[in-house]
């Protein structure tokens, strides 16, 4: 991957993770995370069922990395550097950056996702201040909502969703300012 040698590592410090953007090097940690279920208990059909599911999604993540000059990161302990989960902002095709994050089941309910969430929300407003940051979230998952509103970002839309998730689920669209219709139109169209 030469490409990746293009870019300075950005290791981004918190109060309790260190945040490194993703490598190849980082696929088999990032594999068990999407590959176990219990992450998906909001979107049971989003589970990657195949190490090369995995191998893609790193890839894109790298690649965004490289067109855009941020992405997502490995989050890790700063005291031990045990692997946490991957998380932060990546350019959409609509304009904005979108806020994810997926931690490891016993990282749940301590504060990381915010912390993480945080890092990403100000690295992308320190980056390219002029483009909104974005998350979408589905109605089952109000934990992930909580991060949502902690970190600024407030609520500008809620409806059906192309995703296949538990019946009855609508999804939510965030923003941290206003957006375009445009920009709307699209996370509306890929909810």
């Amino acid at each position: 991957m030469v490409h990746q040698l293009l870019l300075p590592q950005q290791e981004i410090r918190t109060g309790r993770l260190v945040l490194t953007p993703v490598t190849p090097a980082d696929i088999d940690a990032v594999h068990g995370l999407f590959s176990d279920a219990r992450t998906w208990t909001h979107l049971p059909s989003g589970r990657h069922t195949s190490r090369a599911d995995t191998e893609d999604l790193v890839q894109r993540k790298i690649g965004g990395r490289v067109r855009y000059g941020l992405g997502s990161w490995v989050a890790r302990a700063a005291d031990s550097r045990a692997f946490i989960g991957l998380g932060g902002v990546d350019r959409t095709a609509g304009g904005v950056w979108n806020l994810g994050y997926r931690l490891l089941p016993e990282h749940h309910g301590h504060g990381y996702a915010t912390e993480l969430a945080r890092a990403a929300v100000d690295a992308a407003q320190h980056v390219h201040p002029e483009l909104p940051v974005t998350a979408r979230v589905l109605t089952n998952n109000p934990a992930s909502a909580r991060v949502l509103a902690r970190v600024g970002l407030t609520q500008v839309w809620q409806g059906p969703s192309a995703a296949t998730g538990p019946g009855g689920t609508e999804c939510q669209a965030w923003s941290d300012r206003e957006l375009t219709r445009m920009q709307l139109d699209w996370l509306i169209a890929n909810a």
